[in-house]
């Protein structure tokens, strides 16, 4: 009786434990249910260049927007975001199921509606010389340019940072046609990033149709600079050389891959955004 007493106490030591083990597995993305989320706050794209002309042409979410006589433009609200994966242009949020590293399933995240997922801002810039510049006018992301978080002394806020990422992309209007990457940054560079995608060929969180992909040859963390020769200047984002125009989306999402979701460290955090756009001829 007494060794079987032991057996029966060492099976619900070892369930214990089991149970404590799984409570405690990560799935690299926040644990918590689909209604888990951070707060972006706030968004301010400041114009430094008299040769050009910004408005927001608009955004996949509510927003109080401002601008000002200095060419200016305030965003704010407390716009719900929550862990996706993609590309920039692309998004998936998987459904866990209760096996660590398994999804139940992957679903597409909308690319009309961007509430509770991910920030969406469309810029349109203008050039306000009549003419084309002969010498080639282009246009950067500026020094000023940053992924903030709200309050620097909250961890969380610091951890939603180091999860987000941005995606800059070029569309040939305001209705958002034929958009092309031009940039994937993330504020604090990821030892392995990566991001999902669909791929028939692979498998991912044990579903076949998708695939982790390493993102270190294209996600840049590299410092905003300004500069004054074109030369030097990196983060083009538009160019202006013939075109009067140009219309430029920005998206910032937290990443489910980054090793900052883990354990939800960045679960509750508030994090804001500052554009700096400023042009420069050949």
């Amino acid at each position: 009786m007494r060794n079987r007493k032991q057996l029966i106490l060492s099976l619900l030591a070892l369930v214990l434990v089991s149970g404590l083990a799984a409570t405690s597995s990560t799935f690299a993305w926040f644990t918590s249910t689909r209604t888990a989320s951070l707060t972006f706050s706030s968004a301010t794209v400041e114009n430094r260049s008299s040769d050009l002309k910004v408005t927001l042409a608009g955004s996949l979410n509510n927003f109080d927007s401002e601008s000002d006589a200095n060419n200016v433009i305030t965003l704010t609200g407390a716009n719900r975001v929550t862990d996706i994966s993609g590309n920039g242009i692309n998004f998936y949020k998987p459904v866990w199921a209760s096996t660590e590293d398994t999804a139940s399933v992957i679903n597409e995240v909308s690319t009309t509606n961007a509430d509770g997922y991910y920030i969406d801002i469309l810029l349109k810039i203008e050039r306000t010389s009549t003419n084309p510049n002969p010498k080639g006018l282009k246009v950067y992301l500026g020094e000023d340019t940053a992924i903030l978080p709200v309050d620097g002394g909250n961890a969380k806020d610091v951890f939603a940072v180091e999860a987000a990422r941005m995606a800059v992309i070029g569309y040939d209007d305001a209705a958002r046609t034929n958009p092309a990457l031009r940039h994937l940054y993330a504020p604090v560079a990821e030892a392995t990033p990566k991001y999902l995608i669909e791929n028939a060929a692979e498998t991912a969180y044990e579903l076949d149709g998708y695939e982790l992909v390493d993102a270190s040859t294209e996600l840049k963390s590299t410092a905003f600079v300004t500069e004054t020769l074109q030369a030097n200047a990196t983060y083009e984002i538009a160019d202006l050389m013939t075109a009067s125009e140009a219309y430029v989306g920005f998206r910032f999402w937290i990443e489910g891959t980054d090793s900052e979701t883990v354990n939800d460290k960045a679960l509750g955090g508030m994090f804001k955004v500052a554009l700096d756009v400023y042009s420069l001829e050949v």
